[in-house]
């Protein structure tokens, strides 16, 4: 094992990361127009619990589970955030 040669995998997979998050955070803008439009919330507990279950259910090893769903609810709440802040405006 190559400590240096797996730093750079994990760089390179960070960087495909911050595109598909930078990806989401633009159709995120788009469900801001629509909220503001419809005059819906920001929280919709049903379709966070979903993506919650869908995201346990595709993660193929079972012992990144618990992370990988800590780290979608973190997502969620971030973007909750950034819909709240732009909701306000």
């Amino acid at each position: 094992m190559n400590l240096n040669e797996t730093r750079k995998q994990i760089d390179d997979v960070d960087k495909q990361i911050i595109e598909l998050l930078e990806e989401r955070m633009k159709l995120v803008q788009e469900v801001i127009t629509y909220k503001k439009e419809n005059n819906l919330p920001v929280l919709d507990n049903s379709r966070e619990n979903i993506v919650l279950e869908k995201t346990r259910e595709r993660v193929a090893n079972p012992i990144f589970a618990d992370s990988i769903v800590a780290t979608f609810q973190d997502i969620m709440k971030n973007s909750r955030n950034f819909q709240e802040i732009e909701l306000e405006q």
